[in-house]
Parts: C-alpha cells; sequence; structure tokens
C-alpha cells in the first residue's frame, strides 16, 4: 500500500481542528459549572441563612446543567468516552470490527442529525419564556441542536483521521538515545 504524506496532513489538520472544538467545548462546560456552582450556592444561603430564597437560581443552574450536558456530548465523542456496547464488536473477527465500527459511527451520525433537525425544530417553534427570568426558552432549547451539532463536527473530524490514517505515513517520531538526548 503506497503511503502518502498529504493523508498524514488531513489526519494532523483534523486532529488539530478536533481538538480546538474539544477545548472550546471545554471552556464553555467550566464557565456553565462555575456559574451553576455559584448559583446553586447562592441559592442554598439565601434560602437556608437569609431565610429570604431567590426564585431564580434552581431554574439558572437547571439551564446552565442542560448546557454543559449538551456541549459536554462532543467531548465525550472525541475522546471515545460515550455510552457504547462492545459485546458484537468482540464477537466478530478483527476485518469485520473496522465495518462494524464505521456502522456504528453511522449510526451515531444519524442519531445527531435527527437530534439537530428536532432540536431546531423545537428552538425555532418555541413561544415560552422561563418561569421565574424573562428570558425566551429559545436560549435554553438552543443547546439541543448547538450540542448535536458539535458532536456531529467531532464525529466527521474522528471519521476523516480515522480513514485518511490507513492511507498516511506514521506520524514523524523523535528517537533518542539512552541519556534521552535527540539523535
Amino acid at each position: 500500500m503506497i503511503k502518502l504524506t498529504w493523508a498524514r496532513t488531513v489526519v494532523d489538520t483534523s486532529g488539530k481542528l478536533s481538538l480546538l472544538v474539544e477545548k472550546a467545548c471545554g471552556v464553555i462546560c467550566v464557565f456553565c459549572f462555575a456559574v451553576m456552582t455559584l448559583v446553586a450556592i447562592l441559592g442554598v444561603f439565601f434560602r437556608y441563612v437569609m431565610q429570604s430564597p431567590f426564585m431564580w437560581t434552581e431554574e439558572v443552574a437547571r439551564y446552565l446543567l442542560v448546557w454543559l450536558g449538551f456541549t459536554a456530548v462532543s467531548m465525550a465523542l472525541r475522546q471515545d468516552r460515550h455510552i457504547k456496547v462492545e459485546v458484537i464488536t468482540n464477537l466478530v473477527p478483527g476485518g469485520v470490527q473496522k465495518i462494524v465500527r464505521y456502522i456504528v459511527d453511522v449510526l451515531i451520525g444519524v442519531f445527531f442529525v435527527v437530534l439537530l433537525w428536532q432540536g431546531y425544530k423545537m428552538t425555532v417553534n418555541n413561544i415560552m419564556t422561563a418561569s421565574t427570568i424573562p428570558v425566551s426558552m429559545s436560549w435554553i432549547l438552543v443547546a439541543v441542536p448547538v450540542g448535536a451539532a458539535l458532536a456531529l463536527v467531532q464525529l466527521v473530524l474522528g471519521l476523516i483521521q480515522t480513514v485518511f490514517e490507513e492511507f498516511s505515513d506514521p506520524p514523524e517520531t523523535q528517537i533518542t538515545d539512552i541519556e534521552g538526548k535527540l539523535t
């Protein structure tokens, strides 16, 4: 099989893009978690210490958790830490395992396309407002299509890496001597 250097470039570029998307999602998740924690602490403090609860803290914390969860899906997909059942994959021989993995990735992609489309329809057809804060529920519901789109991006980039890895040269490695110096 002829190894192609342009395939290595595609693999490396898709890997860098995938990492960039993961880092951006990580920032969003950390922000949501930090604000959610602060809001929850604020709610507990004012409810039990000050005896004058804020009504909006539970709702805001819940909405931040929704955003955190849907954003984190793409990170789990990139790191291959999503829920999966490997019984069928482990029962078949090596060559067939690769085909089963591709079929599973296609099915995951179909799921996220449906989730993206239904989430989009749910968001644009929304007429509700949050109960304790004057915010349209569309801002909360848009977490569904955004999370699905981010997951699709990670899935496609992962598939590109997997497919082009077959045609590329192995990544360059640095050779060191016994003392750890580059040779």
